[in-house]
């Protein structure tokens, strides 16, 4: 007797509840993949945990044993944990004199004791880089491998892992380790403010730190970073000030239109000593030269002055946002100032920071502007920077991606090479990546389209040969 075929309503009715129950499926899959391989499934040429040039090169130039002690219990995921696993192993790799470990703080708690001298408050993430002789050992904590940043109404979330990683290998190895001190006490910028510099510095092999001028204990070839002060210092902390530069110390100063500079004389007079000085209002480039600034006049592209005595060009697209002016007043003995940056003889420095960049007024200045300046004297060095926004993550600054400032890193990092003798071909490009916020990431929205036009394209293919096979069963049947 032939089969009854089943009804066709019936089976449609099946189909649509198989498909219901294979799409749950598919679902709940993709969720428990993404708990398990979050991060790891990253299709772009620049995929998270690919090394850069940068720490290829510093990991082939190393010349001691390192060990990297990752703390996590036994058996944890965690999706920070992949990220730093990923990071370690591919150092590993790419050097054998770099040596992965983790460690447990439930069965392994002597071995952490021994790295941080307390097991308290050692959290899991950190990450402890120790030279060969175990006599200098890099405390890194697991808050400073991911960041977030806010460009325009959008917040990313930051991976600097690789950063932090080869600049702690670099200050393990480093026979005089370096300090970057973040003075604070006169509503300066922190490192809060400038996230991705202090990162930057990290890279280059700097131990980051912050604190007050006179509660601190900085070595003599440190570095003082002294960003958009808005209250004066006291005239101790500019002695003090004066006699650190005095002992071959260094100084990065920043301040722009918005600086109250008729309330920081402290701070000019020490600047003073150096023969440098700030010259109030803000910076504006003249409409008719266009090839100076970027979509608006008060972000300036800076041109580099010819005898700088710190580089040949510029190392990309400089924006300067909330400029004022620096100056050279006078010349001091064995002081010498090279003016590194620059507007064009067409800028104008208005007299009011707080009225529209284009609105003249007769006490406006015009002519070039000096916005960057390197003093020296035998060790001291000085950076002046005429913008402090140039500095901080939160400033609007035209064409800025999430994680690059418009070269303006590349430019600091040469800057502070000149200045400690370091190797500055460090940047942001040194592992810091924006974490994506899919399982599966593209390069850019180019790639994506491409993909999800394929996909659409086979699925009505699939469909169709689905639909053939069962037209062919049932004609059997």
């Amino acid at each position: 007797m032939k089969k009854k075929p089943m009804p066709f309503t019936l089976y449609n009715a099946l189909l649509c509840l198989a498909a219901v129950v294979i799409a749950a499926m598919v679902c709940l899959v993709a969720q428990e993949a993404e708990k398990k391989w979050y991060l790891k499934w990253d299709v772009s040429e620049s995929r998270l945990s690919r090394l850069s040039d940068y720490t290829t090169e510093r990991l082939a130039a190393l010349d001691e044993e390192v060990t990297l002690s990752l703390v996590y219990p036994a058996g944890a995921e965690d999706a920070l944990r992949d990220l730093q696993l990923e990071t370690l192993g591919r150092m590993a790799a790419a050097c054998p004199k770099v040596r992965v470990e983790e460690l447990d703080p439930l069965t392994q708690p002597q071995r952490i004791a021994q790295l941080a001298g307390d097991v308290s408050g050692v959290r899991n993430g950190t990450v402890f880089v120790a030279n060969e002789d175990k006599n200098r050992v890099i405390r890194l904590e697991p808050d400073g491998f991911l960041f977030s940043r806010r460009i325009g109404q959008e917040i990313y979330t930051i991976y600097g892992g690789e950063a932090q990683l080869i600049g702690a290998v670099e200050r393990a190895c480093m026979d005089t380790p370096l300090a970057a001190w973040f003075l604070t006490g006169h509503g300066e910028l922190g490192q809060e403010d400038c996230q991705s510099f202090a990162l930057q510095l990290r890279a280059l092999g700097f131990d980051v730190r912050e604190g007050a001028l006179n509660g601190i204990q900085p070595a003599p070839n440190d570095v003082l970073l002294l960003l958009a002060p808005t209250e004066d210092l006291t005239a101790a902390e500019a002695d003090r000030l004066v006699a650190f530069l005095d002992g071959g110390g260094r100084l990065i100063v920043a301040c722009g239109a918005d600086a109250p500079f008729d309330r920081l004389g402290e701070l000019q007079a020490a600047l003073d000593v150096y023969g440098l000085g700030y010259r109030s209002g803000w910076a504006v480039e003249n409409p008719a030269e266009t090839a100076c600034y970027q979509d608006r006049p008060e972000w300036l592209q800076p041109l580099l002055c010819e005898e700088n005595g710190l580089m040949e060009e510029l190392p990309g697209r400089l924006i300067l946002p909330r400029s004022a002016a620096a100056s050279v007043p006078a010349l001091r003995p064995g002081v010498t100032a090279a003016a590194i940056l620059k507007t064009s003889g067409r800028a104008v420095l208005r007299a009011d920071p707080a009225a529209d960049p284009l609105y003249s007024s007769p006490a406006d200045q015009s002519g070039t502007l000096l916005l960057a300046v390197m003093a020296e004297k035998d060790d001291m060095r000085i950076l002046q920077l005429a913008s402090s926004d140039m500095l901080r993550d939160g400033a609007e600054t035209t064409g800025a991606a999430v994680v690059d400032a418009s070269e303006n890193l590349r430019f600091l990092a040469a800057c502070m090479a000149e200045m400690t003798d370091l190797d500055g071909t460090a940047t942001l490009e040194a592992g810091v990546k924006q974490l994506p916020a899919q399982l599966i990431t593209f390069e850019n929205q180019q790639v994506r389209l491409r993909v999800s036009a394929v996909i659409l394209a086979a699925l009505p293919c699939l469909i169709g040969v689905i639909m053939a096979v069962v037209l062919i069963r049932r004609r059997r049947l």
